[in-house]
């Protein structure tokens, strides 16, 4: 389970583990993300449920209600910060500086779902943030 809640152990990195997971979401994204829609909505899904129970695990394990090393809720931000949208390099690293951003900052209603329980809480506001990096990836995306 740690193996999986760390992001292959990139949660494990001296320094941001959140940012050393999401760099490794945007490398696995620009090389392996599909282009199907429905192929990335099942990778979305799988990652969410193997997010919940292995950040839920792993957060219990440790005594820590949000281990900073659990960094698998940031990998599932940026696949939804991508869905739908093409994985080039422009959007992939544009989307991981606005995806650390909005998740750094937390601006509302991001807050609000850090405080649902366990596993749940440590994904869904990262979820909401790849949410609010989506949108804003396809109302800038005309400008690139």
């Amino acid at each position: 389970m740690e193996f999986i809640a760390t992001g292959f152990y990139s949660g494990k990195l001296p320094k941001m583990p959140g940012t050393w997971g999401s760099i490794l979401a945007a490398i696995l994204l620009y090389f392996l993300w599909p282009t199907n829609l429905k192929f990335q909505l099942l990778i979305v899904f799988i990652t969410f449920i193997l997010s919940v129970i292995s950040a839920d695990y792993v957060a219990k394990e440790l005594g820590n209600k949000d281990p900073d090393c659990v960094v698998i809720d940031e990998i599932l931000g940026m696949e939804i910060a991508l869905l739908g949208l093409s994985a080039d390099i422009k959007t992939v690293f544009l989307g991981l500086i606005l995806f650390r951003v909005i998740d750094i900052m937390k601006p509302p209603p991001i807050g609000f779902f850090e405080k649902l329980p366990g596993g749940l809480g440590i994904t869904v506001d990262d979820a909401v943030a790849g949410v609010i990096t989506n949108v804003i990836l396809r109302l800038i995306g005309g400008l690139l």
